[in-house]
């Protein structure tokens, strides 16, 4: 019996088929489309941000701006060290620290690269490498500035041990025996090599040991010989010095000679060695022979006796002699290469100016002016400053022109001048001191040069006004050897300073002798203003006095101002000085020292010990 055939129809089996692939084909869409998602989900969450994996410096920044980043990279770049890197050279090694190479991070740039990871290529290479960042971690090398000065700067310090100069030949003297040294290479960094090693393991961030790099300086070769020879023909005998008059000899031994001389390296000398005196040494050996032949000139000193006319020589001139250093020096060491044993002296003969001589021609026939001033009822040690100072000028001659100096001729206030203690003005007080009484000459002086009408080159008041030198405003004190006395002989003469001294009377006198100038002086009383009242008196206490005992040891004076005019003119009228001095004097307490048990007066200012 035939079985029945079902069929089916052809659309149906078509449409299953169509079914199934389209189920296919959406079972193969929706991962990638979930992928594509995921991919557009990433990049949107990481635009403008660091992908993951990413480091740099030990920091993850991951999913950081670039502001951020560089934030965190600036934080951490405090911290950052070098990898260990050093020099050497054989067995000497110097570690090198980033401070002193002056390495910085470049955080600014080190953010800007870790921003660019994933985004610096094409699309799928910038996928490949946002993958690889994510899986296997990215981690980005420092960014560093070098400061090549810095690098330059440490290794000249960490090496400079190692630079040695060239050791050349030398001839040394050791007990009139020559002496050679041989010569030796020497060596030296060579800082712009190393440094560019040095830089180059900065620039790729590696450490590690970096070696120095050494030239080494060829000595020269010299022949000795010939010098050898010089130095030993040099110590055969001494150098003599004399001056052409005889007066005066030197002579520098072998030993001598041999203690100055000195080698050096110079090519253009025989055998490259030059033989040369220490100048130094040469030179103090030369200013210990100046200083034994230094020797002012004197200058002569006259009396004038005003009755017959007659001027006297007290003391005769003398010439001076000094030594000229520079040019001595100069002839010893010329003497070297020339082979001379025997040099002159270049001593300068300096003529006085006022010589014994020229007594005919000086000029000095009369009086030319006279000034005078008192000391009576002064101590006994203060005549006998004033007589000793007075003394110095006995028969000084001033040259036309010149300038007369007080301190030039009293010389040192001191006792081993002459002088002994007594009052003088010290501060603002008046105590016990060497010279009191020497002012009692420059003012009688300084009167005598005022009243004759010579110029006034410096005058200096005293700070208060001194009953000893008469009117206020016509006293002149002087401090060796800062404060000065000095006129200047504008005659055309020869001017003689002649004091004279009445100590029974208490008179001191200075006459001036010349040749009369043709002028006339004419000068005013001093005017005296701003008058100022003694302060109120000062008790000192003084438990050495007896009970009750005061003893005045300061006086009273008025504060003023002095002003004094003097008028010179020629004998035609024509004024040649117009002239006001004036003088500043400050207010004087009288003091006082007391013994226990008195009770100073009220209003006066006291002083009493500490206790």
């Amino acid at each position: 019996m035939a079985q029945a055939v079902t069929s089916v129809p052809l659309s149906r089996r078509t449409s299953r088929s169509s079914n199934l692939g389209l189920l296919f084909l959406i079972w193969l869409l929706v991962p990638v489309l979930i992928l594509v998602f995921a991919l557009a989900q990433f990049e949107l969450t990481y635009a403008g941000r660091v992908y993951p994996g990413v480091q740099a410096l030990g920091i993850d920044l991951s999913g950081m701006s670039e502001e951020q980043a560089q934030t965190a990279l600036e934080a951490a770049a405090n911290t950052y060290d070098l990898p260990p890197l050093a020099l050497r050279h054989g067995d000497q090694v110097w570690p090198l620290k980033r401070e002193e190479l002056g390495v910085e991070v470049d955080t600014n740039q080190l953010a800007i690269q870790a921003l660019a990871v994933g985004r610096s290529g094409e699309p799928v290479d910038n996928l490949f490498s946002q993958w690889q960042a994510f899986w296997r971690g990215k981690r980005l090398s420092p960014q560093l500035v070098v400061q090549p000065g810095s690098v330059t700067q440490a290794i000249v310090k960490r090496t400079a041990g190692l630079n040695h100069n060239v050791t050349e030949p030398r001839l040394t003297l050791s007990d009139l025996q020559v002496v050679v040294s041989a010569s030796r290479p020497g060596q030296i960094v060579d800082v712009a090599a190393t440094q560019a090693a040095v830089m180059e393991r900065l620039e790729h961030g590696g450490g590690g040991v970096v070696p120095v790099v050494v030239r080494e300086l060829s000595a020269a070769e010299a022949d000795v010989d010939e010098a050898q020879s010089a130095i030993r023909e040099l110590l055969q005998q001494p150098l003599v010095l004399a001056d052409s008059r005889g007066d005066f000899q030197f002579a520098l031994d072998p030993a001598t000679l041999a203690a100055l001389l000195v080698t050096a390296t110079d090519e253009n000398a025989p055998g490259g060695i030059r033989i040369e005196f220490k100048q130094d040494a040469l030179r103090a050996m030369v200013e210990d022979w100046a200083s034994q032949i230094q020797r002012p000139p004197l200058d002569a000193r006259f009396d004038f006796d005003a009755k017959t006319g007659t001027l006297i020589e007290l003391s005769p001139s003398a010439e001076g002699y000094a030594l000229d250093v520079d040019q001595t020096v100069a002839a010893i060491t010329a003497a070297l290469s020339a082979g001379d044993r025997h040099l002159g002296l270049p001593i300068q003969v300096i003529q006085p100016a006022v010589s014994s001589q020229d007594a005919a021609s000086l000029g000095i026939k009369e009086l030319v002016a006279r000034g005078s001033s008192s000391f009576a009822g002064s101590s006994a040690d203060r005549i006998k400053n004033i007589e000793v100072a007075a003394s110095k000028f006995v028969g000084v001659v001033i040259p036309p022109g010149e300038v007369f100096s007080f301190v030039d001729h009293v010389g040192d206030v001191t006792a081993a001048n002459g002088f002994e203690d007594s009052l003088v003005i010290a501060g603002d007080t008046t105590a016990v001191g060497v010279g009191g009484g020497v002012c009692q000459v420059s003012t009688t002086v300084f009167r005598t040069a005022w009243f004759g009408g010579f110029p006034i080159e410096e005058r200096w008041n005293h700070g208060y006004v001194v009953s000893w030198y008469g009117k206020p405003g016509l006293d002149a004190t002087i401090y060796t050897p800062t404060v000065d006395f000095k006129f200047r002989n504008t005659t055309e003469h020869h001017l003689l300073i002649k004091p004279v001294i009445d100590s029974a009377k208490g008179v001191l006198t200075f006459d001036f002798y010349g040749t009369k100038p043709n002028w006339t002086v004419e000068t005013e009383e001093p005017q005296y203003t701003n008058r100022q009242s003694p302060p109120p008196p000062l008790y000192v206490e003084d438990p050495g006095l007896p009970a009750g005992r005061v003893v005045q040891f300061d006086w009273s004076v008025e504060g003023m101002d002095a002003s004094v005019k003097r008028v010179v003119k020629d004998a035609a009228g024509t004024v040649l000085i117009n002239q006001t001095l004036n003088s500043k004097y400050r207010p004087w307490q009288a003091k006082f020292r007391y013994g226990p048990g008195f009770t100073p007066p009220a209003g006066a200012e006291v002083q009493r010990v500490s206790q």
